[in-house]
């Protein structure tokens, strides 16, 4: 049976470096096995200018990016198309159509803690085209064994 595909938002895989304990660190450590996790250049772009920007003097961040890539073997997508990216952004801010605009082509289930991607047109969207749209603790609760 094919795995479900999970796409990972950049704030998902940043709460994930900043902490051990959180339920994106346990998402992706210990949920691993069980799921195809992914994400997109975009967001791989966003998490690597939020670490620049915001954690510049934490700079073992970066490296530990990689690490956490590799061990949770999160798939990068390719980035959408101008064309994609305009269609999710009726529904959603220009910064985030591109996140939108891949789970929706791509995934099963957008993890997030971005709240605009809870909005109602977004829930609309989502559910036309079967993405399933959760918190990291929802999609524990949901999708645990």
């Amino acid at each position: 049976m094919a795995k479900l595909r999970v796409f990972l938002d950049s704030s998902v895989i940043i709460a994930a470096l900043l902490s051990s304990r959180g339920g994106s660190f346990y998402i992706i450590s210990e949920l691993r096995e069980d799921f195809e996790f992914q994400t997109n250049e975009y967001g791989l772009r966003e998490i690597q200018r939020t670490l620049a920007n915001k954690f510049a003097h934490q700079l073992a961040l970066s490296s530990q990016l990689f690490l956490l890539l590799g061990m949770a073997r999160i798939q990068t997508l390719p980035a959408p198309s101008k064309r994609e990216r305009g269609q999710s952004a009726r529904y959603i801010s220009v910064n985030d159509a591109p996140i939108l605009a891949s789970a929706l082509k791509y995934s099963d289930a957008l993890v997030t803690l971005d709240k605009e991607f809870f909005n109602s047109s977004v829930a609309i969207v989502a559910e036309r085209n079967n993405l399933k749209i959760v918190t990291p603790k929802e999609f524990i609760e949901t999708f645990r064994k």
